[in-house]
C-alpha cells in the first residue's frame, strides 16, 4: 500500500488534523507494512550486526544479484553502478561493474568454492607472469612446462637471415647461377643460354609444340588471304580478298546504291531441285511466277484485277430488288426480302434475357437503387443497409433515387409521403416489369417493378416511405439541400438493438446513419441500461473494463454516456447538444450498451442527432 500520512492540522490544536485514533491506525498500518517487508508482522529480521555491517548469515533473507541473461545485465549502466556485482544465469558467471561489466573467470570443475583450482596454472605458469616482455616478443616454451618471452619466433629463438641463407644453400652458389628446385631441395645451376620461343600453340584443337629452342612458329596465307608483317611493331595483319573457293564473300554493307530495274536486274535463288545449286532470275520473271488469281504482272509490276465490278458480280447485284437484304444461303450470297422487326416486347429480347434484366431495372438512371424487402409486417429493409429495420435513406435534391419493389409482395404496397400521413406525387415514375409506365400519384402503392423518384431541386428535409397496409413499416428519406454545401446538415434518428445479454453484461452495436460528425439531440432507451458512445472502435475496446460510475480518462474517445434507472422507456434530452465525431478510419458510430434491467434480454437504444458530415 501507499504510505499513509497523518494529518497534523494547520497549527497546534486547531481541530483540523486527524482524530487521534485515526492517526495511530495509520501509524500501525505503516509499521505493519515495514515489518512484513523485513520478516513478518511481529518479528523483523535484523539485517545489520552491532557494528552496523550488513549481516545475513544464518538468516532467511538474501541479497540477490541474479539476472536471467547476460543481455539483461549488460543493459544496466556499469558506469552508473560502478563497483556493483551481478550474476547472469544463462552463462553461470559473475560480473563486476568498472566502466563496463567485466566477466570474472569461473571454474566449476572442483565443485565447492574451497576446491577451486586455477585452470591455467598447470599449462601456462607456475607463478605470476611478470609484465617484463619486450615489444615484438612472444611467449615461447622449451617443451618442459616452462614459458619465457622470446624474440619474434618459437622454440626459444628467432629466425634470422643466417637461417634463410642456410636453407637456400647460398654457400654452393656461383655468380650468374639461378636457384632451381631439384625435386627435394633448392640448388644453384647455370642459367640456360637459349630458351624456346614458344612452348605450345593450339589451332583448331591441334597442338603445335616447340621441339627445340630454335624452333620457329610460321603463319602461312591461304586462298584469298594476304599477310603483312611489321617487324618493328611486331604485328601481323591478315587480309582477305575475292569470293571464290569458299574462302571469302561479298560484304553487302560495302555495296553502292542504285536504281532497281525490275526488267533486267536479277535476284539470287537456291535451286531446291538441283542439289542446292544457286541460280539467278530477273525480277520480272520472279514477280510473274508468284502472281495468283486476280493478280497480273507486267514488266515486274504487280496489278490487281479485282475491282468494284468484280465485287458487284460476286454479290449478284443484278438479282437484287429494292429493300432486299444480302443473305448467305450456305454456298453463295443472295438477296432476300427483309423479315420482321425482331421482338415485340422488351422481355423477349434474347440478349436482355441472358443478362437477367427487365425493363424496370434500367428505365431511368438513378443515383442509388434500394432493393426493398419486408421484415414480416413490422419494417422495410434495404439491401444497402443490410438487416437494419426501416433505415434512413439519403439523397440530394435534384437527384433520382430508385426503389426496386420486386421482393415487396402484394401485402405491402409502397408509398412516398411528405410526412407520416400525406402522400407525395411530384417526380414519381413507376416502371412495371412489362414496361408499363405510370407517373405521379398513379405510381404510388405498387408491389412490384421499380419506383423512381426524381427529387425536385427545390425541396429538402425529411420525407417518408411507408407501407400503406402497415403503419410500423415506415422510414425516413432525408433530402439534402446542395446549396447548403455538400450533403448539408440534416436530422437523423436511428434505433439499434443488442443481442440477448445477461444482466450486468455489455453488448456492442454500431450506428450507420449519424455521419462522420454529428450533434447529439436525444437518446431513448427501452429499459434500465448504461449507454456509452465512442469516437472509434478501439476506444470502445479500451474502455470495456471501466466500471459504471467511474469517469473516463480525458482523451479516451468517450463522447457521451447515459445511465437509465427507470424500468420502462427513458428519454434523455441533450441540452445543450453534444458534438460527436468519428476517427477517419471509421464509418459507423460504435456504442456499448450494458443491460441493467435485472434479467437477460435485448436492449434497444434510439439516437437522434443532427448529421453534420456524411
Amino acid at each position: 500500500m501507499a504510505k499513509q500520512i497523518i494529518n497534523i492540522g494547520a497549527s497546534a490544536n486547531d481541530g483540523t488534523g486527524d482524530p487521534l485514533r485515526n492517526a495511530f491506525d495509520k501509524a500501525n498500518d505503516n509499521f505493519t507494512e515495514v515489518y512484513l517487508a523485513l520478516g513478518n508482522a511481529n518479528n523483523p529480521i535484523d539485517l545489520f550486526d552491532n557494528n552496523g555491517a550488513l549481516d545475513l548469515l544464518g538468516k532467511p533473507n538474501k541479497v540477490s544479484f541474479l539476472y536471467d541473461t547476460e543481455a539483461l545485465l549488460q543493459a544496466v549502466s556499469a558506469s552508473t553502478y560502478h563497483g556493483s556485482i551481478g550474476h547472469a544465469h544463462d552463462t553461470g558467471a559473475l560480473y563486476y561493474a568498472h566502466a563496463n561489466w567485466n566477466k570474472v573467470l569461473t571454474d566449476t570443475s572442483g565443485g565447492a568454492v574451497l576446491n577451486y583450482v586455477d585452470p591455467l596454472n598447470t599449462f601456462v605458469y607456475s607463478a605470476n607472469i611478470l609484465n617484463d616482455e619486450v615489444d615484438g616478443y612472444v611467449l615461447g616454451t622449451s617443451a618442459n612446462g616452462s614459458y619465457s618471452w622470446v624474440e619474434g619466433g618459437s622454440g626459444g629463438g628467432a629466425y634470422t637471415n643466417a637461417n634463410v641463407d642456410t636453407h637456400l644453400n647460398t654457400s654452393t652458389g656461383s655468380s650468374g647461377e639461378v636457384l632451381s628446385w631439384d625435386g627435394s631441395d633448392y640448388d644453384w645451376i647455370a642459367q640456360p643460354a637459349d630458351q624456346n620461343t614458344f612452348t605450345r600453340v593450339t589451332v583448331g584443337g591441334v597442338n603445335v609444340d616447340a621441339g627445340t629452342a630454335t624452333d620457329a612458329f610460321s603463319i602461312v596465307a591461304g586462298t584469298n588471304v594476304t599477310l603483312a608483317a611489321d617487324a618493328s611493331a611486331k604485328t601481323i595483319t591478315i587480309n582477305s580478298s575475292g569470293g571464290g573457293g569458299g574462302g571469302g564473300g561479298t560484304d553487302l554493307n560495302g555495296l553502292s546504291s542504285g536504281v532497281i530495274n525490275q526488267v533486267t536486274d536479277s535476284i539470287a535463288f537456291i535451286d531446291a531441285d538441283d542439289s542446292g545449286a544457286s541460280k539467278k532470275e530477273t525480277i520480272a520473271d520472279f514477280v510473274s511466277a508468284i502472281t495468283g488469281s486476280g493478280i497480273t504482272a507486267s514488266n515486274g509490276v504487280i496489278s490487281a484485277d479485282y475491282n468494284n465490278s468484280a465485287v458487284d458480280t460476286h454479290l449478284n447485284v443484278s438479282t437484287a430488288s429494292t429493300n432486299e437484304v444480302l443473305s448467305w444461303d450456305g454456298s453463295d450470297f443472295d438477296w432476300v426480302a427483309q423479315s420482321g422487326g425482331g421482338s415485340s416486347t422488351f422481355a423477349t429480347l434474347t440478349e436482355i434475357a441472358l443478362a437477367d434484366l427487365d425493363v424496370h431495372d434500367i428505365a431511368v438512371p438513378a443515383t442509388s437503387v434500394h432493393v426493398m424487402t419486408p421484415n414480416g409486417s413490422s419494417a422495410y429493409r434495404s439491401d444497402i443497409h443490410g438487416t437494419t429495420d426501416n433505415p434512413s435513406l439519403y439523397v440530394n435534391a435534384g437527384e433520382t433515387i430508385a426503389f426496386d419493389l420486386t421482393g415487396v409482395t402484394a401485402s405491402h404496397p409502397f408509398e412516398i409521403r411528405s410526412d407520416a400521413s400525406t402522400a407525395y406525387g411530384t417526380g414519381l415514375i413507376h416502371i412495371a416489369t412489362d414496361g408499363t409506365r405510370t407517373t405521379g400519384s398513379s405510381a404510388q402503392g405498387k408491389t412490384s417493378g421499380t419506383l423512381y423518384w426524381k427529387v425536385p431541386g427545390s425541396i429538402s428535409g425529411t420525407y417518408k416511405y411507408i407501407c400503406t397496409a402497415h403503419a410500423s413499416m415506415i422510414g425516413d428519406i432525408i433530402i439534402a439541400d446542395p446549396s447548403a454545401g455538400g450533403a448539408g446538415a440534416s436530422r437523423v434518428s436511428e434505433a439499434e438493438t443488442t443481442s440477448s445479454i445477461i444482466n450486468g453484461a455489455s453488448g456492442g452495436v454500431v450506428y450507420s446513419t449519424l455521419g462522420k460528425s454529428f450533434a447529439l439531440q436525444k437518446v431513448t432507451v427501452n429499459k434500465q441500461c448504461w449507454v456509452r458512445i465512442y469516437s472509434d472502435t478501439a476506444a470502445r475496446t479500451a474502455d470495456a473494463s471501466r466500471t459504471q460510475g467511474t469517469d473516463p480518462a480525458d482523451g479516451s474517445g468517450v463522447i457521451a454516456e447515459f445511465i437509465s434507472t427507470g424500468a420502462g422507456n427513458t428519454e434523455f434530452k441533450i441540452t445543450p447538444s453534444i458534438f460527436g465525431w468519428l476517427d477517419n478510419s471509421e464509418t459507423e458510430v460504435p456504442v456499448a450498451i450494458q443491460n441493467n434491467s435485472g434479467s437477460t434480454g435485448t436492449v434497444t437504444v434510439t439516437i437522434a442527432a443532427l448529421k453534420l458530415e456524411s
